[in-house]
This record gives structure tokens, C-alpha cells and sequence, in this order.
């Protein structure tokens, strides 16, 4: 290697130790946010056609008995959410409208009694984030 060549080698590295570490924190300032991190895993997005709990691996089971008016919710795996409250609505979602039916604290069996409400959803909301975690519409179904 001559002394041209070294002289070029060592401004290429110098420029390369400068705008390295600048483009690597440019790049790192670009990365997209994460469009879908903000959806809880066991939920499906607001305003799809089709939305319900059709898997058996599905943590939350729903069972309306209709002779005496008891809506059942069996929480079979833990809620990502410290505070989850239910409620009924006429929508997916939460409103002024919407009859708070109680506290879902833990995995296990509620039992909620409601009003003839067919055709209503079924809201998890998490009171702490203000987030919608889960609807469903409910159906009669009897045993």
C-alpha cells in the first residue's frame, strides 16, 4: 500500500466513525411503531364481520341460561388487565348506555344476572387503560 492509498484509507475510516454511529441513530429513530402491540392477544378487532369465540383454546367462555336470566363468563386463562370490569352494551363498544354487570378479578366462573339482553355484547374493559380487551355478541343458549 503507498501513501496515497493509506492517506484514503484512514479519511474513509475517519468519515465511516463519524457517520456510522449518526445513520445508526437515525435508524433507530425511523423504526415504525408497532401498529399491532396495542391489541390484546385474546380480542378481536373492532368492526369485523365475524367475531366470537369459535376456538375451544379461547380463555373466556360465555353461557346465557335463559330460564332464569343468568349470564355465565368462565375465565379460563389469565387476563392481561389488573382491573377488568363487564359490562352490557349495544355496541362493541364502551358508551354512557352501557349496564356495569361486575368485576372480573381472577380465572374462574362469574355468574351475572341481567335483563332479557339478546342481541347485546358482552364488553371486558380495562378501567386502568380505558381499553376495550374483549366483546362478544350474546346468543341464547341453553344446556
Amino acid at each position: 500500500m503507498n501513501v496515497k492509498l493509506r492517506k484514503r484509507h484512514r479519511y474513509i475510516w475517519m468519515v465511516l466513525g463519524i457517520a456510522l454511529p449518526l445513520l445508526c441513530l437515525e435508524a433507530i429513530e425511523a423504526i415504525p411503531q408497532n401498529v399491532i402491540a396495542d391489541i390484546p392477544r385474546h380480542s378481536c378487532t373492532l368492526d369485523i364481520g365475524v367475531c366470537g369465540i369459535d376456538d375451544t383454546d379461547y380463555p373466556i367462555v360465555i353461557e346465557q341460561v335463559q330460564n332464569n336470566n343468568t349470564l355465565s363468563v368462565q375465565v379460563k386463562a389469565p387476563l392481561k388487565s389488573a382491573f377488568t370490569l363487564a359490562y352490557l352494551s349495544a355496541s362493541q363498544e364502551l358508551d354512557e348506555n352501557a349496564t356495569l354487570l361486575g368485576a372480573i378479578h381472577t380465572m374462574g366462573k362469574y355468574s351475572f344476572d341481567i335483563e332479557d339482553q339478546i342481541g347485546s355484547y358482552l364488553l371486558l374493559v380495562d378501567k386502568l387503560n380505558d381499553k376495550t380487551l374483549y366483546h362478544q355478541l350474546i346468543k341464547s343458549s341453553t344446556k
